[in-house]
């Protein structure tokens, strides 16, 4: 797994995004990466997805690179589905399918659908565990695709 960087936030940041605030701006803002599925969760798990959207916005800023914000290989998701159909087979997007652990938190990818790669996203103390090395070493493989890692630390810490 390829380190993509460290990102700094203030809790002032994180706060507003727990209130909806910054939840509300940015999908209003970034209409290509949000979509009211994903409002509607992170409304409804407000302590959770901060530093997901976070690297989202910062990955698209920077690089021009949409994202798909987590459990982009589930079904019920229809228009996260239609964007995996465009970056890859049904025969891969059934091996994504077939293993029992969370993808890497984003799906990220080229407007024009031809390029992409995977994003995992860590907080504060959260780590690598083991399992996720092994799944997403595996899933490389089927996909061909790179696997990077995002960090997190607080400003001023």
């Amino acid at each position: 797994m390829k380190h993509f960087g460290t990102i700094l936030f203030t809790e002032e940041q994180r706060k507003k995004f727990r209130s909806g605030e910054l939840v509300k701006e940015w999908a209003k803002m970034y209409k290509e990466i949000f979509d009211e599925d994903d409002v509607r969760i992170t409304l409804k798990q407000n302590s959770f997805h901060f530093f997901e959207w976070v690297a989202a916005v910062i990955i698209y800023t920077s690089t021009g690179y949409l994202s798909l914000v987590e459990k982009y290989q589930l079904k019920r998701h229809q228009r996260k589905q239609k964007i995996l159909g465009k970056l890859f087979s049904d025969e891969i997007i059934e091996k994504i399918r077939s293993v029992n652990i969370q993808c890497p938190d984003l799906l990220c990818y080229r407007p024009d659908f031809k390029d992409c790669f995977f994003c995992e996203v860590k907080g504060l103390r959260d780590k690598i565990r083991l399992v996720q090395e092994e799944r997403f070493r595996e899933l490389r493989l089927v996909t061909g695709k790179e696997i990077y890692l995002i960090e997190f630390k607080k400003k001023g810490v």
